[in-house]
């Protein structure tokens, strides 16, 4: 049988999933999707009501996958991160009706007269009025052959009122349990509202993020200015911000001049001055004057949306500690209706009690909901990654969170990560005629050191170059006028075997990087260049070791230089004139001793090694092609946000096992308890509302820590 060729156009969608009501519903959602042609990866989340999927576009469409979810019993649709959390006004006038019908029974529980038909009538509409969404979820789960936690509210609500109808229709010499089988949906009525709620506050850190995307953007559109939905700019389209406003997409300035409040990227309080040719990022705030700039990426192209992107994609995702609750909520509703089948009989025909093993059946079928376990993992993950983007990290999938807390061992990355990456040329040992030559070189690299060099030269015409090659971690090299020139590290220079004895002498003792100017033949001079340590760089590698996580600094600059880094950060041990590829080969050696890796850079020689580790912090001024190979990244660049990252790491798994632990600890004890008559079905649907309820709770806790 021939294999099909895979696509190469995989694609992903989020889907908003609505009557998510436990943890089973999710095991349910995720068989199917991942059973359809063309699905490869899915996962829903419970918290959210979210689902992501991956899937090949050549072999299914996205409204079929709807399609599919929807007909297993689950609403299904294409979420847009603008759209508003569906509203609770029909749950709550549900909630509000089950209530007012439920309260005269409660009276009549406590000892107040009611006359028994009103009892029969004030039940069946609690029962069909609000109970009626149990139906719903009962019926879809029977129609694909399988359960849920509807199914246990509905079978245990509809056994204590079934059981009391033919008590009144029969004139049997039974107790009636009109008011157990009305409260108990009211209570769990009440229950889903206030877990609704407390899952919404849960998403306040996603909300945050998408507050800050104005709704429109003012473009101009044949020389007038007119309002459009932010999601109709296109790109290269030109737009005007006036003062006080946010800015809508990303952009460059080509008139006017303004101070604009970055602080939601950079965390920087002070507004940084805007002119024609500065560029504008979508969520900042235009503070004082009128700009007018061309879009460069609009939608979820921007700098914003990439947030917003990579925030809902960690939320989704789950992490590895979460199986454990999905393979027990895999058999959970089965195994639940058995205990609840054996607590009958034994109750009925061993203690000759019917009616006490029809409660006490009724109490387990109640008492043990999945939803708390359900809840455990997934609402701590998404209290997490939301309180994340709002400091400035973006995490991209929940794993990396489990994986941060044990964290051994940090390799940092010199220029641009624990030094501001701005080099500036402190001496020039050269003649005056070769720096045309100079800035024809580092006019086609992007490296600190060739901007630093070209900003210094002040040279805006030079020779035209041939033959232009740059080396990573070496240097660059053209031809200029049948002359082929070299401009980088002195130990390339050895390495072309190119006389450097005329120098030997002098660089080795400077403290900065040197940068040597050589023909095929010998040096002809360098340049010294400088870079300073970020504010904050001495305090996280202090933080760091206090965690006994061991620091090194890995550079391709020179040992010296190196060294002096070393030993003004305080460093666990440093490596320097390291090649890219040996920054993985680090990476590699310390993985292979078994220790938890992880590695902070910024630039296109990180990308390597920021993939290789176990966790890769890019720092957000680096480049795209870093950022891309990152498991995290720190949108403002200060080295801090990598402790911050380890300490919300380490909060979030002691909350998620708190809630494992509370969720399977309730289960244990609440069945037994149940079975053995010590927990009235009334009793049992309150606790089962409150664990859930304290479940969320818990995870909230995480926005309040520091």
């Amino acid at each position: 049988m021939s294999q099909q060729a895979p696509s190469l156009s995989i694609q992903e969608c989020a889907l908003a999933i609505d009557k998510i009501n436990c943890a089973s519903c999710v095991k349910k959602i995720e068989d199917k999707l991942i059973s359809l042609d063309g699905v490869s990866q899915a996962s829903v989340n419970f918290a959210s009501g979210h689902a992501s999927v991956t899937y090949d576009p050549s072999r299914i469409h996205p409204d079929r996958i709807m399609r599919e979810v929807t007909a297993i019993g689950y609403p299904a649709h294409l979420f847009h991160p603008q759209e508003e959390a569906p509203s609770s006004d029909w749950q709550l006038i549900q909630l509000i009706f089950a209530f007012l019908c439920s309260f005269p029974l409660l009276l009549h529980m406590l000892g107040v007269p009611l006359p028994v038909l009103w009892q029969v009538i004030l039940a069946t509409l609690v029962q069909v009025g609000g109970g009626y969404s149990f139906y719903v979820g009962t019926w879809q789960g029977l129609r694909s052959f399988s359960s849920n936690m509807d199914t246990l509210v509905a079978l245990g609500t509809s056994a204590a009122y079934g059981f009391s109808l033919y008590t009144v229709l029969a004139q049997a010499p039974y107790p009636l349990y009109f008011e157990t089988s009305a409260l108990l949906i009211s209570f769990i009525l009440l229950g889903r509202w206030f877990e609704s709620r407390a899952k919404k506050r849960a998403n306040r850190g996603m909300h945050a993020l998408l507050q800050l995307q104005p709704k429109m953007a003012r473009i101009k559109i044949n020389n007038t200015y007119t309002d459009v939905p932010i999601d109709q700019v296109p790109s290269g389209a030109l737009f005007a911000v006036r003062p006080g406003e946010r800015i809508p997409v990303d952009g460059t300035v080509v008139e006017g001049t303004s101070l604009v409040d970055e602080s939601m990227l950079t965390g920087e309080s002070l507004p940084v001055v805007k002119h024609s040719g500065s560029s504008l990022f979508a969520g900042t705030v235009n503070r004082d004057g009128l700009l007018e700039a061309t879009a460069v990426r609009v939608g979820k192209e921007t700098t914003l949306g990439a947030m917003i992107r990579l925030v809902e994609k960690a939320q989704v995702s789950k992490a590895p500690i979460q199986r454990v609750a999905d393979r027990v909520t895999a058999v959970f509703v089965p195994c639940v209706l058995v205990a609840s089948l054996i607590t009958f009989v034994l109750w009925a025909f061993f203690a000759s009690d019917i009616t006490e093993g029809l409660i006490n059946a009724i109490a387990v079928l109640v008492i043990a909901c999945p939803c708390a376990l359900g809840l455990a993992t997934p609402t701590v993950i998404m209290v997490a990654c939301g309180r994340a983007a709002k400091e400035g990290i973006l995490i991209k999938e929940a794993a990396v969170l489990e994986i941060a807390q044990k964290i051994q061992v940090v390799l940092l990355d010199k220029t641009g990560t624990v030094t501001e990456g701005k080099l500036t040329v402190t001496q020039a040992l050269l003649p005056q005629e070769l720096q045309p030559i100079i800035a024809a070189l580092t006019a086609h690299s992007d490296h600190p050191a060739s901007l630093a060099i070209s900003a210094s030269l002040h040279i805006s015409q030079f020779p035209e170059i041939k033959r232009y090659t740059a080396t990573p971690g070496k240097g660059v090299s053209g031809t200029v006028n049948s002359t082929t020139y070299f401009l980088g590290s002195p130990t390339w220079m050895q390495e072309q075997k190119i006389d450097t004895s005329l120098f030997n002498t002098s660089w080795a003792k400077e403290e900065g990087m040197i940068v040597a100017l050589a023909t095929q033949e010998k040096v002809l001079g360098y340049f010294l260049l400088s870079d300073r340590l970020r504010s904050n760089a001495q305090e996280t590698v202090q933080a760091l070791q206090a965690l006994n996580i061991a620091v090194y600094l890995i550079t391709g600059d020179r040992t010296q230089v190196a060294s002096r880094i070393a030993l003004e950060l305080g460093v666990d041990g440093f490596e320097a004139e390291i090649l890219p590829t040996h920054k993985t080969e680090t990476v590699e050696r310390y993985k292979a001793q078994g220790k938890i890796t992880a590695m902070v850079g910024d630039g296109i020689n990180d990308a390597p090694a920021l993939a290789s580790a176990d966790i890769g912090f890019g720092i957000g001024s680096g480049t795209d092609v870093a950022l891309e190979s990152s498991s995290v990244i720190l949108v403002r660049p200060e080295l801090d946000g990598v402790i911050h990252t380890i300490l919300l790491a380490k909060q979030t798994f002691r909350k998620i096992r708190q809630n494992l632990v509370f969720a399977f600890g309730y289960n244990i004890l609440g069945i037994p308890l149940a079975a053995l008559g010590l927990l009235s079905p009334l009793i049992a649907g309150i606790a089962m509302a409150l664990s859930s309820i304290s479940v969320v709770l818990n995870a909230l806790l995480l926005q309040k820590k520091r």
